[in-house]
């Protein structure tokens, strides 16, 4: 790995001192250990000249890189960096207070992208769902006006803490099932987050297959159950149902039609093409072994 560049830690420049003596170095080994370099001679001075031009691009490479870090960049460069996210710079605004702008600097607020990917990025983090009742009643998961609802399973409950006090304000409903308490400040602040619930699905789709249009024969039951669980990705809340599970394996195959759908959760079956219903606080998971596909004449 070179130490010089673009590294893991930043963009690290290489000193003139550094050139110099690579160029000294690179002469010795063509002319031999004889060649006179000092910083008198002529070939001295040629080395210097050749030294700086090449500190010089390092220079330019750095001011470069370091112009699209908001964190680094200055004047009307950081003005771009502004446009970007269609932020302008207010009258007479520092370079200061405007970099704090673009970076959100010690802003806390409710950006649902934003919210999301900091908690789905946590270690350990399996799935993470946000959502928000922006209306002034209760909604149809029973999440009270303005609120904001973090679903997570797995994760650290302090890192998950640290995300959020990151976006969103003091004074917010949060609605959920565990408490998370977090120190702000030297003061105790209390998050709440929906830990669902996982529900294993019991699954039986019965299939009639047939030759496609080109003559070419049906999948066998193995492929199309590896592409209804590729595809099926249900949310907290989301019912198993066969209008979900026909399009799924009847878009990835033209040669295959869904019939019936029979699921069953907590042991208790449903009826053909009923759906199995879960709750909000819950998220149904399907195992391999828990779904079975039967192919129908």
């Amino acid at each position: 790995m070179t130490d010089y560049g673009v590294v893991p830690t930043g963009f690290s420049r290489k000193p003139l001192t550094t050139t110099l003596a690579e160029v000294e170095a690179a002469l010795i080994t063509e002319f031999g250990p004889g060649v006179i370099q000092t910083a008198q001679s002529p070939l001295g001075q040629i080395n210097a000249i050749f030294a700086e031009a090449i500190t010089k691009a390092w220079e330019l490479s750095e001011d470069i890189y370091q112009s699209l870090d908001p964190d680094q960049a200055e004047g009307i460069r950081l003005d771009i960096l502004g446009r970007v996210r269609r932020i302008a710079r207010g009258v007479g605004q520092s370079d200061d207070s405007f970099r704090r702008t673009i970076t959100n600097e010690g802003q806390a607020r409710i950006d649902l992208q934003d919210i999301s990917r900091a908690i789905a990025a946590l270690g350990g983090v399996t799935y993470s769902h946000v959502w928000v009742n922006d209306t002034g009643a209760l909604d149809e998961n029973l999440m009270p006006p303005g609120s904001l609802c973090i679903a997570v399973t797995g994760g650290d409950d302090d890192e998950i803490a640290a995300a959020i006090r990151q976006y969103v304000v003091p004074g917010v409903t949060m609605y959920g099932s565990t408490a998370i308490e977090s120190l702000v400040d030297g003061y105790c602040r209390t998050f709440r987050v929906l830990r669902p619930i996982d529900v294993p699905v019991e699954l039986v789709v019965k299939v009639r297959t047939f030759r496609d249009g080109m003559g070419c024969p049906p999948p066998s039951a193995t492929a199309i159950k590896a592409a209804l669980l590729q595809g099926l990705y249900l949310l907290n809340g989301d019912d198993v149902t066969f209008y979900r599970i026909r399009s799924i394996i009847e878009n990835a195959f033209s040669n295959v039609e869904v019939i019936a759908i029979n699921g069953s959760r907590d042991g208790i079956d449903q009826s053909d093409n009923a759906d199995v219903v879960i709750g909000f606080i819950e998220r149904a998971s399907l195992a391999p072994a828990d779904v079975l596909i039967t192919p129908v004449a």
